[in-house]
């Protein structure tokens, strides 16, 4: 394996937050230049970890700064439903509610693990998507269904990140609830036949 091809994932995660932070310089999501930013964040975010998981060079690094990635993003999409008044201020404290609670989660794990932990799981997934063409739905579906949409998988995908900190017994990015100590268990059982 070629030795720059470990740092392409790192590389693209840092490129995206630095494409990201550009975003916030918007107030619509029609201007041509917001949305090719927009697009090469989607590009860049789901590059860097086929790439990582391709290459066997997944790191703690990289991971963190996908996060940030999807923060910085994202939240320039909050900015601009706030300036269009385009979302309620109840929907904007739901949302907030959701970010202050994933919050919470990394502290848990923060506590329990010595290091922050947020695993990708298929709920987190799909509120990526349902939050990354929120610019291309608001066009065919009323704003406040697809925000109530967002937040509620928003919800969901909190309310799962917290029991997956709160239960795991090591730091390890699973997919589900129904993943969480799976490892744990399968080496129990093993254990057991021996």
């Amino acid at each position: 394996m070629n030795k720059f091809i470990k740092y392409v994932p790192n590389i693209l995660s840092a490129s995206r937050i630095i494409v990201a932070s550009f975003l916030f310089m918007f107030n619509d999501f029609y201007d041509p230049l917001f949305l090719g930013l927009y697009m090469f964040c989607a590009f860049t975010d789901f590059l860097d970890g086929r790439i990582a998981r391709k290459y066997h060079c997944e790191s703690k690094l990289g991971a963190a700064l996908d996060s940030i990635g999807d923060g910085m993003t994202y939240l320039p999409l909050l900015k601009i439903l706030i300036v269009q008044k385009l979302i309620p201020s109840w929907l904007v404290i739901w949302i907030l509610a959701d970010l202050a609670l994933a919050f919470v989660g990394a502290f848990i794990a923060l506590g329990r693990f010595k290091k922050f932990f947020i695993p990708h799981t298929y709920v987190g997934k799909l509120l990526g998507v349902v939050v990354f063409v929120l610019p291309l739905m608001v066009q065919f579906v009323p704003v406040n269904v697809w925000l109530i949409a967002i937040a509620f998988n928003a919800t969901i995908n909190v309310a799962e990140i917290i029991f997956i900190q709160s239960v795991s017994k090591e730091p390890e990015d699973v997919l589900s609830v129904f993943h969480v100590n799976k490892n744990v268990k399968k080496e129990l059982v093993e254990a057991e036949k021996n």
